[in-house]
């Protein structure tokens, strides 16, 4: 859990310092999650937790301690793994440089703002198969 625990502060301290919860918060939640085995996919600079909304749709929360191009390649190699179970992925965010990731999706993704309140503002869904 160490990678997971620097990539939270990396992600902390460009995205969240300052805000509501500490990183030594956000780094209790997620050891929960983990010890509790919650899904997650994991690369050297991201951390992916994801959960079940129904068979056939996911939902993909992203900590990303490294660039673009790493958050996209993490999302990527996610995604394919899921297409095996799930036809569909959605995650929600508030930073709209996020939603020039989408063009670099492997599978057919759509941005959209909901307005839904704090971390969803937007809603980044991905077609995984029909």
């Amino acid at each position: 859990m160490s990678n997971m625990h620097k990539i939270i502060d990396v992600d902390y301290e460009r995205n969240q310092a300052g805000g509501e919860h500490s990183k030594e918060y956000i780094h209790a939640i997620m050891d929960q999650y983990v010890l509790h085995k919650g899904k997650y996919f994991e690369t050297d600079s991201v951390f992916i937790i994801y959960k079940d909304l129904d068979e056939n749709t996911v939902e993909i929360h992203c900590i990303n301690g490294g660039s673009g191009a790493d958050l996209t390649e993490a999302i990527n190699a996610l995604l394919k793994q899921l297409a095996i179970s799930y036809k569909k992925v959605v995650t929600y965010y508030d930073n709209p440089r996020v939603n020039d990731l989408v063009k670099y999706s492997y599978f057919p993704a759509k941005v959209e703002k909901i307005d839904d309140g704090l971390d969803r503002t937007y809603e980044m869904s991905f077609e995984l198969r029909s």
